[in-house]
C-alpha cells in the first residue's frame, strides 16, 4: 500500500464512522491525498493533520 493508498482509505473510513455522506467521505478522502502532496511540513503527524483538515473539509461540504 502506497502513501496515497493508506491516506485515502483511512481518511475515507473516519469520515464513514463520522456518518458522512458516501460522496463526500469519496471527495475528501481525493482531495485529502491532494493537501498531503501539496504540503512540505505538518504541525502534527500526517495523519493526525490530514485527518483533522478532511474533517474540517468535510463539515463544510455538508453545509
Amino acid at each position: 500500500m502506497t502513501p496515497h493508498e493508506f491516506i485515502e482509505k483511512n481518511v475515507h473510513d473516519e469520515l464513514r464512522k463520522l456518518k458522512f455522506k458516501e460522496s463526500i467521505c469519496f471527495t475528501v478522502s481525493r482531495d485529502a491525498v491532494d493537501y498531503y502532496r501539496q504540503r512540505s511540513m505538518f504541525s502534527k503527524s500526517v495523519v493526525l493533520d490530514v485527518l483533522a483538515w478532511s474533517k474540517k473539509r468535510a463539515k463544510e461540504m455538508s453545509r
